[in-house]
């Protein structure tokens, strides 16, 4: 079923003057979207310069064929989070400490340090920088390779991306990654394990990458290669041959994605900045792809 939503709007300019539609049509994915989004799309879309408030009003969906080549204009450029949230007390590894959140300063003790009525708090955080959807550079397997600091943004932003459908799958071999476009990308692999984050199932025989298949994204020469579950190495030994290949050559790694099944097959960016720390070879970091659609020659 497709869907379209009718509505009327008002538009000032921060330079003077406004404009107003009414029973504006617009085509849709889903039932629903929300006013900011729609009033942020309207500007976009009428490409209006000196944009100030904007009111969305009488907005009703209707069920109809969609108008427009673009069965989801609304969707372009979406934004999706990848990341897990941290909490105080959440078990990432098992061994390592989980994370302590508090107040450094809480609102009560900020009564009185500015004016009547005003508070703030300032939080603290203590937690190993394995903790939550981490990203892992050189230097967390090998002590001259780059860290956090010395990586180039460009490494870790809008990075041309394909998802892998590896759901239903333990170990992981070459044959899912083969006839595929992945040379110079983000290879990022569906498990779907990430349904068990934060259970004790989370931990134990978990989905993961094997040698083979790590030589072959190597041999592609791919940028970056990120997964939904524990760990991307079998974690039942002591051996981390995937670490060893991808960090070896400079391959960045993601770990304990989350909402992959949003994921399109391909042509959309992937990006994993974490905050630039030195001598430190990976940390968490909010990690989210834009699902806009690449054209054919970008």
């Amino acid at each position: 079923m497709e869907y379209r939503v009718v509505f009327d709007f008002e538009i000032t300019f921060t330079n003077g003057g406004g404009i107003q539609g009414q029973d504006f049509r617009l085509d849709i994915e889903g039932a629903e979207i929300s006013d900011t989004f729609l009033a942020d799309y309207i500007v976009k879309d009428l490409r209006l310069l000196m944009a100030g408030n904007v009111t969305i009003l009488n907005k009703k969906y209707v069920q109809e064929p969609h108008k427009r080549l673009s069965t989801d204009p609304l969707t372009e450029g979406t934004l999706i989070d990848l990341s897990h949230v941290i909490f105080d007390g959440l078990i990432t590894y098992k061994g390592l400490p989980a994370p302590i959140i508090c107040d450094f300063l809480s609102r009560k003790n900020a009564v009185g340090k500015y004016e009547e009525g005003t508070t703030f708090q300032i939080g603290k955080i203590e937690m190993v920088s394995n903790t939550g959807t981490y990203i892992d550079c050189p230097f967390h397997r090998y002590e001259n390779g780059k860290d956090l600091s010395e990586t180039s943004l460009e490494a870790f932003a809008n990075l041309k991306a394909v998802t892998i459908d590896a759901t239903n799958t333990i170990e992981i071999g070459k044959t899912l990654f083969e006839n595929k476009e992945i040379r110079g990308k983000a290879v990022i692999v569906h498990t779907g394990w990430s349904k068990h984050w934060n259970t004790e199932t989370y931990f134990e025989n978990h989905p993961y990458i094997n040698r083979e298949a790590a030589e072959y994204l190597h041999d592609c020469e791919v940028k970056l290669v990120g997964i939904d579950s524990h760990n991307i190495d079998d974690t039942r030994g002591n051996s981390r041959p995937v670490h060893t290949i991808l960090l070896g050559s400079d391959i960045l790694i993601v770990e304990h994605l989350c909402n992959l099944d949003q994921l399109p097959g391909d042509e959309y960016l992937f990006s994993a900045v974490p905050p630039k720390f030195k001598g430190v070879g990976y940390l968490s970091g909010e990690s989210f792809c834009n699902s806009k659609k690449l054209k054919p020659d970008v």
